[in-house]
């Protein structure tokens, strides 16, 4: 069997739970005197790595079975299968840890899923509009645009809500019809 193969099925997801257990609490910061922090929520990273932990230990099981002659399926193919899985769930849940929007009195900061952080003065909006698809907590993102470019999406994996009542500035949204 593929060596390989096993050791990414064991490593991705162990090396995941040991960072989502013991790492940094990532919670949102709320009423703090200087800033308040919005993360996404541990309950849905936690989940995204329990996947990886249940799909692993199946590839597992599933290529052990497969060598002891109970099916024909080549073990490495079941392995590939479930370590592509493992793989792609680990690089999402990376990113999703990584992002956070900091609101403080006169600007935010937003470290996006992918680049480097933006810091967005709220007196320099041009505009904000609403973008994608509703998610699960009911809102849709909000591009924030400054100088006439897009500075910085805000994702409704967020609070979008709470961050558009620090940031105070309901003149640049669009205007229902």
């Amino acid at each position: 069997m593929g060596t390989g193969f096993v050791i990414v099925a064991m490593v991705f997801p162990l090396l995941a739970l040991f960072l989502e257990h013991s790492g940094s609490v990532r919670f949102a910061e709320r009423h703090h005197r200087h800033h308040d922090t919005y993360v996404v929520p541990a309950g849905f990273t936690r989940a995204l790595v329990l996947a990886m932990v249940f799909v692993s230990v199946a590839g597992i099981v599933l290529s052990w079975v497969c060598l002891t002659d109970v099916s024909d399926t080549d073990p490495v193919i079941v392995l590939a299968f479930s370590d592509a899985f493992v793989v792609t769930s680990f690089a999402l849940w990376w990113v999703l840890c990584r992002y956070k929007v900091s609101v403080f009195e006169d600007r935010m900061v937003i470290t996006p899923f992918l680049g480097p952080d933006a810091e967005v003065l709220y007196s320099q909006i041009d505009r904000m509009e609403w973008v994608g698809i509703r998610r699960g907590s009911g809102m849709r993102s909000l591009d924030v645009y400054v100088g006439g470019a897009r500075a910085a999406r805000l994702s409704s994996m967020v609070d979008v809500a709470q961050i558009l009542m620090s940031i105070d500035r309901f003149d640049v949204l669009p205007r229902a019809a």
